[in-house]
């Protein structure tokens, strides 16, 4: 299944798993992601390095629906990052200093308003998967458990139109020893947990 197909089974069945009752709210947004380093060595632990993946702007989309408890809903967010992840010395083994990188994410979790509405002060906790496909045929698409927390603030326009800002922190675990986004013979090796990212977004939502 592609990851674009487990996007669209994921939304439907966030859909018909809601409340009947329940109020949407639909937010296209834009931001930017800053931050983000892993470690790795050689198989044979003789070098040491750090892939950094290039602070650039995100685009994506967030699902919500209000949950029967006021200020609570359920969230689906869908992020994209088109980057580059780029050694700090030394080379892929395809002979490349950097490669493009597209990262997304799709995870899926809840939103909490102490106001118990649904607008002004909000935190999000989130959780699914990063797709990391990095461009050439050198390299391999991976895929790992991702976890989102923020908070924001949405700004009450109208009955059906909000603003939403965000700050939320995306972190993403990794397997310590296994390969680094390359294809059979790859000498590099994670060293790391995981990588934390933070991204500032800024959407409008549509509530129907």
């Amino acid at each position: 299944m592609s990851f674009r197909q487990l996007f669209i089974l994921t939304t439907a069945l966030s859909l018909i798993s809601s409340p009947v009752a329940a109020d949407f709210g639909i937010t296209p947004f834009a931001g930017y992601r800053m931050g983000s380093s892993i470690d790795i060595e050689s198989a044979s632990a003789s070098t040491k390095d750090q892939i950094k993946f290039k602070d650039s702007v995100s685009q994506g989309i967030v699902l919500n629906f209000d949950l029967p408890e006021a200020g609570k809903q359920g969230e689906l967010y869908f992020g994209r990052q088109d980057t580059s992840a780029k050694l700090d010395s030394g080379l892929f083994t395809t002979g490349a200093q950097a490669t493009d990188v597209t990262i997304y994410q799709l995870q899926f979790g809840g939103l909490y308003f102490p106001g118990r509405k649904t607008h002004g002060g909000f935190a999000s906790g989130v959780l699914g998967v990063t797709r990391l496909e990095p461009k050439g045929s050198g390299f391999d698409t991976e895929h790992r458990l991702a976890l989102s927390l923020g908070g924001g603030y949405q700004f009450l326009l109208n009955d059906s139109l909000r603003l939403r800002l965000d700050l939320r922190g995306i972190y993403t675990a990794l397997d310590s020893g296994g390969s680094v986004l390359c294809s059979g013979g790859c000498e590099l090796t994670y060293r790391s947990s995981g990588y934390l990212q933070i991204e500032a977004g800024a959407g409008l939502v549509l509530r129907f």
